[in-house]
């Protein structure tokens, strides 16, 4: 093995979704989530966001609240498919 000094290599990566894989609650206090980016029903990343605090206790049982909680935390904008099923 030949040590280089480190540098930081960029990727570009589309993610046109997201889908939230395993979710892991501590009740009454956060809940962390696997996040799989997807670009064509293909897995191109991953990320974990954890929700806790007054953000946790604003879930309540609108599972929609987390998805677009993780949509703003990953700075995606939902795409309105409503227009598509007419």
């Amino acid at each position: 093995m030949t040590n280089i000094i480190p540098i930081n290599k960029v990727k570009n990566i589309v993610i046109s979704s997201f889908l939230i894989y395993r979710i892991d609650i501590i009740l009454h206090k956060s809940v962390n989530l696997k996040v799989y980016l997807m670009n064509n029903n293909n897995p191109v990343d991953t990320a974990d966001i954890l929700i806790e605090g007054d953000d946790y206790a604003n879930w309540g049982n609108d599972d929609d609240y987390i998805t677009n909680y993780v949509a703003n935390k990953l700075g995606f904008t939902i795409q309105d498919n409503s227009s598509n099923n007419a």
